[in-house]
């Protein structure tokens, strides 16, 4: 092997260079897991949350004050249903949680309908939020962020070097360089699918 070395350094160097790489890069991604505190705070996330959530016969989550509301507007079944989930960061635990249409609602033909003047708004009522402490600010209170960016290009040497053309999202929470992946936010090419919701203060 080292005569090998000696007479042939191009083609070592070549068959060598990606194993260093991969070696430099597991060392320098694995460095912010051993250094941030793991995240504490449980994070309400939405998914399939595109531009049909703002618009009528849809379903709306929103955090006014400290509490999660839900509201369906319109009296039309929607095009799509977004799905609320809870994701415990420090068990990997994630729990959807059931969000139910209003009953009665018309069919939805698929042909635009006249818009009333006062569209027509239903609460919701979600036992698994009744009495949850949401923070909904852009920062948790141990730091950590919510991020939702396209996997093929998150600022990693690697990804960097071995990117796809192909730009699927992935929502993350992120701080100092260390990441944690939510659950079922993978596979999706628009940045608009995933909503953040807030942090779970309490219980």
């Amino acid at each position: 092997m080292k005569n090998f070395i000696r007479d042939n350094p191009t083609i070592a160097f070549g068959l060598g260079l990606p194993v260093i790489l991969v070696v430099l890069f597991l060392a320098v991604s694995g460095i912010p897991a051993l250094l941030v505190a793991p995240a504490q705070y449980d994070v309400l996330y939405a998914t399939n949350y595109n531009y049909y959530n703002n618009a009528q016969n849809s379903l709306q989550i929103a955090v006014v004050g400290d509490r999660v509301q839900v509201n369906y507007i319109g009296d039309t079944q929607p095009y799509q249903n977004p799905r609320l989930w809870r994701f415990n960061p420090k068990t990997g635990a994630v729990k959807e949680i059931a969000l139910l249409l209003p009953p009665g609602l018309a069919p939805n033909t698929g042909r635009p309908a006249e818009v009333p003047k006062v569209p027509a708004v239903t609460p919701i009522e979600v036992p698994d939020l009744t009495g949850l402490k949401v923070d909904s600010s852009s920062l948790a209170p141990d730091g950590y962020r919510f991020s939702n960016g396209a996997d093929g290009y998150s600022g990693h040497v690697f990804t960097g070097l071995f990117h796809s053309s192909r730009y699927r999202y992935q929502a993350e929470l992120v701080k100092s360089g260390r990441s944690i992946r939510l659950p079922n936010t993978d596979g999706d090419y628009y940045g608009n699918t995933v909503r953040f919701i807030g942090w779970v203060l309490s219980p």
